[in-house]
């Protein structure tokens, strides 16, 4: 082995060095270059260490990895030349955009016989006893991704993303649907003991979709994000902004009487409606309209249902308070209308086309019109003539005059 030492040691390694190599009685040899070694199927033992001064042997690939049909990339700098020989550069190819996602991939794997291209997975079962290995222990986490933004200069035109992914649907494809992501939460354990709430998110043993976090867990240093999600046109447009399917939700099939929760919001969350106008050079930057409760006690609740033929207004135990009717073709409508000044707030009646303007009042039978007014004069002679002229109303279908009298002939 000396000799060999005396020889000027390469720096890399071009894949055209020839190796002479023998089996392990040293009676058979072959020769070989080096880059036929490297496609040759490496397989190691584990070696139980995790860190290399503990023992783990650590491979290490300082450049670009591209595995599956991503192999038949050539890595060019030239985009155009470079994304002719995998199948999801000429896909791309094919687009307004083009074929960018493998020109700056530091690590690719395009699957080959349309199977999962990247598999990863964590247990907390081995976490557990990673102490002894790791000198800590781990969170266990299946993908962890970082984008980070620090490019300070202004303007720029860099932008951070710890995940981006797009799924395409190509002309023809009309029978299955087409997933941007699935996210599939499997629950062996039953049902969590407790609820999860808005004041206790999070119940021990519960299953979550998807947990939208702000701060990292960081302690200092770092300000409330600006938004957990938002829905952008690129240039297109989505038909429909959330979609629960009928059975999603436990509590109801979406036909029989049940309840479910869609949305669990705590007091004073509100959902705002903005306005179009331009404040500060920012459009949209005014609440137009908003709903939010501001309820402190189950007890002192109330609720809206919207049922056949019309709304009803209740307790939070589902007695109703008020109650508004529908119809299939209203020709007159009523507005509630507040008042300003010394003018009442009243009840108005929106006659239609061929509609009436009446307004009505209709006690249930055997039941009363009861008002609260001030009486002045009781027992007065009534006057001999009548200075108001006469109120017209209709009692069970048939018209009456009722006398108005001025305060003067009145009394007062």
């Amino acid at each position: 082995m000396p000799v060999f030492n005396t020889y000027p040691r390469l720096e890399t390694l071009t894949g055209d060095e020839v190796l002479v190599l023998a089996d392990s009685s040293g009676h058979q040899t072959v020769t070989a270059t080096a880059s036929q070694l490297a496609g040759a199927p490496a397989v190691s033992q584990p070696s139980g260490a995790f860190y290399q001064d503990k023992g783990a042997r650590i491979s290490r690939f300082a450049d670009r990895v591209l595995i599956g049909d991503a192999a038949a990339n050539p890595g060019l700098s030239d985009r155009e030349a470079a994304s002719k020989n995998e199948w999801l550069s000429q896909t791309m190819g094919a687009t307004s955009i083009g074929p960018w996602a493998l020109q700056d991939a530091q690590c690719a794997s395009v699957a080959q016989f349309g199977n999962s291209a990247f598999v990863a997975a964590s247990r907390t079962s081995d976490a557990k006893t990673a102490p002894d290995t790791l000198g800590f222990q781990p969170s266990t986490i299946g993908i962890a991704s970082w984008g980070v933004a620090d490019d300070t200069s202004a303007p720029t035109t860099t932008t951070a993303y710890a995940y981006y992914g797009e799924a395409w649907r190509l002309a023809g494809v009309n029978y299955q649907p087409t997933f941007v992501m699935e996210l599939e939460a499997v629950n062996f354990g039953g049902l969590a003991i407790g609820q999860s709430t808005p004041y206790a998110p999070n119940v021990g043993g519960g299953v979550y979709g998807i947990q939208l976090g702000a701060g990292g867990g960081q302690t200092t240093g770092t300000a409330d994000a600006a938004a957990g999600v938002v829905f952008v046109s690129n240039p297109n447009a989505w038909q429909v902004g959330i979609v629960f399917g009928a059975t999603a939700l436990s509590g109801t099939n979406g036909t029989d009487n049940g309840y479910a929760s869609a949305l669990s919001l705590a007091r004073n969350h509100a959902l705002e409606w903005h306005t179009p106008e331009v404040v500060s050079g920012v459009s949209g930057g005014n609440v137009g309209a908003f709903v939010r409760s501001t309820v402190t006690e189950r007890s002192k609740g109330v609720r809206q249902d919207f049922v056949d033929n019309g709304i009803l207004f209740s307790n939070i135990e589902g007695q109703t308070l008020f109650s508004v009717a529908s119809a299939a073709a209203p020709n007159n409508t009523l507005q509630v209308q507040p008042g300003a000044g010394t003018q009442a707030a009243g009840l108005y009646v929106q006659s239609g086309e061929n509609g009436s303007s009446n307004l009505g009042l209709f006690p249930e039978e055997g039941g009363q019109l009861q008002i609260s007014s001030p009486v002045t004069n009781a027992a007065g002679t009534l006057p001999a003539t009548v200075g108001g002229g006469f109120l017209h109303i209709s009692v069970n279908g048939t018209d009456y005059r009722i006398p108005l009298m001025t305060p003067e002939q009145a009394g007062g």
